[in-house]
């Protein structure tokens, strides 16, 4: 028996709970042994009737429902108490916009960077690097994923212009950011960690589902924290990935992986593919595009890192 990953989730609100189900259980979907969302109370139960395979953790409070300092002490310990023990961290799936929320998910950017725990910062999540680039920066195992309209506000954020080309702004962004890995979703994926920039040009379905996004950041999480196992020899391995490679490696596999899920549903169903078509094509996926895994024979798929 091998330890397959623990991967953590933050999304969640009264208004989204697709979002973080697509996430999380694209995790399990593909491997991973546990999978914990860490969602706003009211989205609790709903989020567990979806699926008992998921542990879902009622621990983020919205403004209105704060008392005294619960926010940023209570909530804060405990969800840092049940974090400690996850391999890597997605956060942003169906976050929502309410200060308090994005209040919680700070601290855990700023966890996350100060412990170098793995993590993936998607969807409204990406305002508050957005708003403060130091919450992230200098993160090397940090991975950020906007599609078009979201890097362009993060590239502006930063001062960098995205007129020239987004091959060249991706790589910027990626080094102001002090080597942070950009993932920015598009007909390719551009991949950068502000040195090397590759793309990830898998054949997707022809139709772009809402809630593809989530199942991406839910695998690019799962193999970050499968890059983790595979530094600290928790699976056998020869080494042959760099430890500054992994993010990029776990990017390009995720994207690699959620394309051609895309693509195995949209043969079966066409025009009236779904989310849910995508994420239960995952293991499908997983098998035609990484065996047994994905850090075993890393000169399958990426031999040009």
């Amino acid at each position: 028996m091998i330890n397959i990953g623990r991967i953590g989730f933050f999304g969640g609100c009264e208004e989204y709970t697709g979002a973080p189900y697509f996430a999380s259980l694209a995790a399990l979907k593909l491997g991973a042994d546990l999978s914990y969302v860490y969602c706003e109370k009211d989205a609790a139960t709903v989020i567990k009737s979806y699926s008992p395979e998921l542990i879902v953790l009622p621990y983020l409070r919205l403004e209105r429902n704060y008392t005294n300092n619960y926010a940023s002490l209570q909530i804060k310990e405990k969800i840092l108490s049940v974090v400690s023990k996850q391999h890597a961290l997605s956060v942003g799936s169906g976050l929502g916009n309410d200060p308090g929320m994005l209040a919680t998910i700070r601290h855990i950017l700023e966890y996350a960077k100060q412990k170098k725990v793995p993590i993936v910062v998607d969807a409204d999540a990406l305002s508050i690097i957005g708003n403060d680039p130091s919450v992230i920066s200098n993160h090397s195992h940090a991975i950020l994923t906007p599609n078009i309209n979201e890097f362009k506000r993060l590239a502006k954020s930063l001062n960098i212009s995205c007129e020239a080309s987004f091959e060249n702004s991706v790589k910027e962004c990626a080094k102001r950011l002090g080597g942070v890995t950009l993932v920015l979703k598009g007909k390719d994926d551009i991949i950068s960690n502000g040195e090397t920039l590759i793309k990830c040009s898998e054949t997707s379905g022809l139709k772009r589902c809402g809630g593809q996004g989530d199942i991406l950041a839910g695998a690019i999480a799962t193999f970050l924290g499968w890059g983790i196992l595979y530094e600290s020899k928790k699976w056998p391995n020869d080494g042959s990935v760099k430890y500054n490679d992994l993010p990029l490696v776990a990017a390009y596999a995720g994207c690699k992986v959620t394309r051609f899920a895309s693509n195995l549903g949209f043969q079966k169903h066409k025009l009236s593919t779904q989310t849910s078509d995508i994420l239960f094509s995952l293991p499908e996926a997983m098998n035609s595009c990484f065996l047994p895994h994905p850090f075993s024979n890393p000169e399958r798929d990426i031999s040009h890192l």
